[in-house]
């Protein structure tokens, strides 16, 4: 008798287990490992989809448990929390099939199963149904930070159409609570929107990086949270010391010109996508700056509507973004470091062309560029008069009268 799809998966179980990590070569065990993810993703789809039909049937309640979470929960010795979440994956493979189709194939991750699951809301939910498939298209090219970039600009495009006369402002949906509690310790519980929490975020990030290299100095151990924790108070102290006259930072807001890639870029430096609509309410705080860029990786100027040190390190900045260590480190522009690629030993020019972002881990820690080729470096180009002429001229032609930047 054959057996069934469920028994042969029991029996290659059973013989992974008799495998011994330490008897495989490095690189056999790098690729067991892989590959042993790329199979469970595509189980956590197909069993996604069992559930689904499962808890539809009813039959979970034939031994009169409460919920199909409880029955789940008992029969596998599982959390129930866990249980009521692999349930909601499993309700949402109805609305998403092509999606599930191909985390079944292979072709995406479970991962992107909750991506599209988190971005079909109630109100976007027909345009998912109708763009469903050409997004799954796309992601099949893409890695996974990318693809939810994807989804956020699809997302946002939505949003940004749909939203009428009366669609809340960015501000009106940030809360923050403070309550102290009996033991006299506070507790803290917020949301922010998109540009709001950049600003605290990237703040807090900055405090702790201070306060870890004044602990290592000094010889003390704090976590991240407790340093974090220490940094907002810190930046309460700095405000209550800036009400004696200090004015507070404004946020900084970057318009790039010229290059086709870039066009319709709308995202703060660490990548969280934006509608044009959710920078409007801060414009009246906020600097503006213009890079001008020919094609997608010359910066021709930045403009000096504020004034900035070290142009070179910005120009890096807005062209790269991110980290550019070919294991598609994501860590945004503003924590990272400009390094040489042809290194400054080596007589490398300090320019744009032989500059690119990297994260410190990735560009303090040499080792972890052993197996990587070397990026080649963009030919040193000599900005010329006419290159400025010509670049003013196109952002004249997109954005009509304003104030073209200067060089």
């Amino acid at each position: 008798m054959s057996l069934s799809p469920v028994e042969l998966l029991r029996s290659a179980i059973d013989l992974l287990t008799q495998v011994d990590p330490s008897a495989l070569s490095t690189a056999e065990l790098s690729e067991e490992c892989l590959e042993l993810q790329r199979q469970r993703h595509r189980l956590e789809g197909v069993a996604a989809r069992l559930l689904h039909q499962w808890k539809g049937s009813g039959v979970w309640a034939f031994d009169g448990s409460r919920s199909p979470a409880a029955r789940l929960a008992r029969e596998t010795r599982s959390g129930i929390s866990s249980c009521r979440a692999q349930l909601r994956r499993a309700h949402t493979t109805a609305d998403l099939p092509a999606v599930v189709d191909a985390v079944v194939a292979g072709e995406l991750s479970i991962d992107h199963l909750d991506l599209f699951a988190a971005k079909r809301t109630p109100e976007r939910a027909e345009a998912m149904d109708r763009d469903q498939r050409d997004l799954v298209a796309s992601c099949r090219t893409l890695n996974f930070a990318q693809a939810r970039k994807l989804l956020d600009y699809w997302a946002a495009a939505h949003d940004d159409q749909a939203s009428g006369p009366d669609a809340p402002t960015p501000q009106d949906q940030s809360r923050l609570f403070l309550s102290e509690t009996f033991g006299n310790t506070w507790v803290l519980d917020g949301t922010f929107d998109a540009l709001s929490g950049s600003i605290v975020s990237n703040e807090l990030h900055r405090l702790d990086r201070q306060l870890a290299e004044h602990d290592a100095a000094a010889g003390v151990t704090r976590t991240p949270a407790q340093r974090r924790a220490a940094a907002l108070v810190l930046m309460a102290q700095r405000s209550a010391n800036m009400a004696q006259g200090g004015q507070p930072a404004r946020p900084l807001f970057t318009v790039l010109v010229g290059a086709d890639t870039l066009n319709r870029l709308c995202e703060l430096a660490e990548g969280t996508v934006l509608t044009p609509g959710q920078l409007v309410p801060w414009l009246g705080s906020a600097d503006l700056e213009t890079i001008l860029f020919d094609g997608p990786h010359t910066v021709i100027s930045v403009s000096h509507r504020r004034r900035f040190t070290g142009a070179i390190r910005r120009a890096i900045e807005v062209r790269d973004r991110h980290c550019t260590h070919p294991s598609d480190c994501d860590e945004p522009a503003s924590r990272c470091d400009v390094d040489h690629i042809v290194p400054h030993s080596e007589h490398g020019p300090t320019s744009q062309f032989n500059g690119r972002l990297q994260c410190p881990t990735h560009n303090r820690n040499r080792s972890r560029h052993a197996n990587s080729p070397r990026e080649p470096v963009a030919p040193n180009r000599k900005l010329t008069e006419l290159d400025h002429i010509r670049g003013r001229l196109r952002y004249n032609f997109l954005n009509g009268d304003e104030e073209p930047p200067s060089h």
